[in-house]
């Protein structure tokens, strides 16, 4: 990956060929979350939360790099590599 945020594309494009593993952690009606090990190692943690009044933290889809990739070659930082809030697009 070039960037972190390729690591948030790689799950919301569903390029299965870039993970190993995808983990469901929660799954309730208006809250999902899953873990994601990919081919470098790299460890990325999906939230998605449903669009409403009662949302955590003003987001509808974040993506954690919770561990970098093996070697780490592009000095990639642990913490949220993208969030999506379409909360703010007027829905």
């Amino acid at each position: 990956m070039k960037t972190a945020e390729d690591y948030a594309d790689a799950i919301l494009y569903d390029e299965r060929d870039n993970f190993v593993s995808e983990t469901p952690t929660i799954y309730e009606e208006d809250r999902i979350e899953r873990v994601y090990v990919f081919k470098d190692g790299a460890v990325v943690k999906y939230e998605w939360q449903a669009f409403g009044p009662e949302m955590k933290g003003k987001f509808n889809h974040r993506f954690t790099l919770i561990e970098p990739p093996k070697g780490n070659p592009k000095g990639f930082k642990t913490g949220i590599c993208k969030v999506i809030d379409y909360s703010k697009s007027g829905r």
